[in-house]
Order: structure tokens, then C-alpha cells, then sequence
């Protein structure tokens, strides 16, 4: 089985070649996947940056994050702003001697989880052109699936890193909200926002993730735990009520795998999740509607008919609405956190069907009919309203040849407990084979 390298195993090899190479993977097959909007032909970096902690690891960045000299569009044609600034997050990464080498597609101004994109190119999944990349961090995902970079940025407001990652077959790590700065980075919603990686392994997300924090000389190099003893809380409810066979399978594979190296799994329930989703779904359109009011001038006709219908609808929401789901926040929190007393972690599929094709508006799971967006976003939305780390790592593929996600969530501020976590079940569930 091909085991993915990582940052550590491609720096000693690295040099210029790797880079056109990876360039040439652009050429070739960007007219086809949209992963990039702009490509660097010059790489960013520092004029050191072998000499760095990252040795010139390759990093797309979604175009969100502003780049002081670059045009920055939200992947909107309603948008082109030349950043004065360049993002902290993307700014850290450079220090620590990552080089970029272009901005990625994205859902249009990050508001959807197809990153279907009339403005700039549907992103297309790397293992089947029929079907959808995910999003909004759509283009990230698929550049690293595809080899354009070695790793990327990306946002997560409802589940934007983490789906296209299970749908794409790499891993999407979403840290505890407000320890990865945002900085530079054009908004969706200021409550729900998180700054997210996209990688090949475990190992590079906690790498990037490291680097990107205050007071760290160099990043962490994360050792996977040992699992026996792990306690695994697995939802009794709402999570896995309506699951796409093959995800369901892929799920259970990997909980008994789990159990047969010493880890105890067990049923939990958590409290309010529905409330929470519907909280997250408030707060997230009020906070849209208001940004894009002001920045539109109430003019939106260069918008799609999808994001300005998203838009209209925000602004419909009463502001005694939107405060009240503000102001239930702490309180379903707090519920909520109380399962990390009886569970180390939380363990449920990314996403309840797998990749959905281009075409498709609904999807029926076991009997029940979803729209698309409803299905992409179930299992990841609550954990940005939580504030909570999750990453989604492949626990393998449908019949069709399609990658699931398993998703594992842990407390606030247990990030390296997650991410130690993660590798180890990594390691468990096997690489994923190279496209």
C-alpha cells in the first residue's frame, strides 16, 4: 500500500524540479478541475526560505486570503479587491518557509458547499468528472488531491474544509475557533468563520497548523497516540439517522477497527443538535446578508442567482432572530461540551452521502429525500457553532470509487490531542492509493 510522504520525507528532496512539475500538473489539468484562480508563475516566498522550518513546502491558498499586491475576488466577479495586506495565517506560513503558487476556486464568495462556480469553473472531483469537488474550499482540496501543491488554505464556516476533504479524498483539519488568526481573510460570517488546512496526511496539517501559531520557534512534530483506551463517543442521535450505505459501511469498518486496537466505543448522545444547526444556519445568513448589503450597495447583479438568493434570504431574518440564536450560543456550548466527560472523542462519517454528482439538486438517503447542501452540510455544520476542533480524514471509497470521511471532534483547545488522534487512526485505516 503507498504510503503519502510527508512534509519532512519531500523537503529532502526538494527542489526546483518538484516545483515544475507541479506546475506542469496546472497546465495540464487545471482547464479541466478549476482548482486554481490565479497561478503565481513566480513563487511567494522568502528570500531564505530553504533555510526555514518548511524548506519551500508548496502551498495553494483559497482566494480569500488577501496577498498584498494580488487581486483577491472571493471566487465572485462582483469582487476585485488589490489586497494591501497579506493574511497573518499565509504570512506565518511564509516565515516558516512554506512558498505559494497560487490562489484557489472556491464557491462564490465561500457561500456554498458545491463550489459549483459560474464565475471562474465548477471544480470537479479529482476521481470522477461527474461529480462535485465540495466547498466553499473546493479548489484547495482538489489541488492537493492532484499534486498542484503540497498543501493548502482554506475556511471552514459550516463545514467548507472538511467536506470537499471527504469528497476528495484528502485530509481537512478544522482547529478550535480563534487560534489560527483571521486576519486578511475576506469574511463569511465573523461568528462562524474558522481558518482551516488541506493535506496529504495527519502529520502536514498539524505541521502547517503549528506554524501558524503564536510562540512556537518550529513546528510540532506530532507523534500518533496510542489507542488502546481511547474513548470513542459515537451520536446516538441525529448524526447517522440517514447514512449512504457505502459511508455507513466505511463508519463501521473503521469503529470495529478501532475496537480491535483496545479503544472503547461507545454510544453518546449529543444534546440540542438539530437546535444548534439551525442556530449556526441563523447566525451564519444574518452575518452574510449584512456584509454583502453594505458591500453590494444593494446592487447585486453581478451575483449568481444562487448566492444573491442566499442573501435575499438572509436579510429577511428579524435581528431580535438573529440575537436570540447569538445568544444561545454559550448555553448549547456548554451543553454540548459536557459529552467530553464521558468520551476522549467523537467519532461520525464527514458527510452523510459521498460526492454528489454535478447535476443533482436532491439525493434520497435510506427513503428520505435531502436537497444536496442539506446533505453536504449535516454532520459538519454544528462543530463551527461549537467553536470545536474536527478533522476529516479518508476511511476509504463507495462502490463507485468515490473517498468517504471519517470525522473525529474533540473539546476546545484539544487540537493536538485530535490531531495525535487522527494520525493514529491514520496509520489504522490505511492510505489512501495515489490518483
Amino acid at each position: 500500500m503507498n504510503k503519502t510522504p510527508t512534509f519532512k520525507e519531500i523537503v529532502k528532496q526538494r527542489a526546483e524540479t518538484d516545483y515544475s512539475a507541479q506546475y506542469e500538473k496546472i497546465r495540464k489539468l487545471n482547464d479541466k478541475y478549476h482548482a486554481y484562480i490565479h497561478v503565481f508563475r513566480n513563487l511567494l516566498r522568502r528570500r531564505d526560505f530553504r533555510n526555514r522550518p518548511l524548506h519551500g513546502v508548496s502551498l495553494a491558498v483559497k482566494d480569500v486570503f488577501h496577498i498584498k499586491g494580488y487581486v483577491t475576488t472571493a471566487g465572485s466577479k462582483a469582487y476585485r479587491e488589490k489586497a494591501r495586506i497579506t493574511a497573518e495565517a499565509v504570512e506565518r506560513l511564509l516565515d516558516a518557509g512554506a512558498v505559494v503558487n497560487g490562489k484557489t476556486n472556491l464557491h462564490e464568495f465561500a457561500f456554498g458547499v458545491s463550489n459549483k462556480n459560474p464565475h471562474f469553473g465548477d471544480c470537479i472531483n479529482p476521481y470522477s468528472d461527474k461529480h462535485v469537488s465540495g466547498g466553499s474550499s473546493g479548489g484547495s482540496a482538489v489541488a492537493v488531491a492532484l499534486g498542484m501543491c503540497d498543501a493548502a488554505l482554506g475556511t471552514d464556516t459550516a463545514g467548507s474544509v472538511r467536506i470537499p476533504a471527504s469528497f476528495c479524498g484528502v485530509v481537512g483539519f478544522k482547529p478550535t475557533q480563534h487560534l489560527i488568526s483571521r486576519r486578511g481573510v475576506f469574511p463569511l460570517s465573523w461568528s462562524l468563520d474558522h481558518v482551516g488546512f488541506l493535506t496529504k496526511s495527519v502529520w502536514d496539517a498539524a505541521c502547517l497548523f503549528s506554524s501558524c501559531l503564536d510562540g512556537l520557534a518550529k513546528p510540532l512534530d506530532v507523534r500518533p497516540r496510542n489507542l488502546k483506551g481511547l474513548k470513542i463517543g459515537v451520536p446516538s442521535n441525529y448524526f447517522l439517522d440517514h447514512l449512504h450505505d457505502d459511508v455507513r459501511a466505511n463508519f463501521e469498518d473503521a469503529m470495529e477497527k478501532a475496537a480491535s486496537e483496545g479503544c472503547v466505543v461507545k454510544s453518546v448522545k449529543v444534546e440540542d443538535a438539530k437546535l444548534a444547526a439551525y442556530a449556526r444556519f441563523i447566525i451564519a445568513f444574518s452575518e452574510a446578508a449584512a456584509l454583502h448589503l453594505a458591500l453590494s450597495r444593494g446592487s447585486m447583479q453581478d451575483y449568481s442567482e444562487e448566492v444573491r438568493s442566499r442573501i435575499v434570504g438572509g436579510l429577511s431574518i428579524p435581528a431580535s432572530v438573529y440575537i436570540n440564536a447569538l445568544k444561545s450560543r454559550k448555553k448549547l456550548t456548554q451543553e454540548f461540551r459536557r459529552v467530553f466527560r464521558e468520551c476522549d472523542v467523537i467519532a461520525l462519517p464527514t458527510t452523510i452521502i459521498p460526492a454528489h454528482r454535478l447535476e443533482e439538486e436532491k439525493v434520497e438517503v435510506q427513503g428520505e429525500e435531502y436537497d444536496v447542501r442539506t446533505a453536504s452540510l449535516k454532520n459538519t455544520e454544528v462543530f463551527n457553532f461549537f467553536a470545536v476542533p474536527a478533522i476529516s480524514i479518508p476511511n476509504g471509497f463507495t462502490r463507485e470509487g468515490l473517498p468517504t470521511g471519517l470525522q473525529l471532534v474533540a473539546d476546545v483547545g484539544c487540537d493536538l490531542e485530535l490531531l495525535r488522534t487522527a494520525y493514529a487512526f491514520e496509520r489504522l485505516l490505511g492510505a489512501q492509493p495515489p490518483l
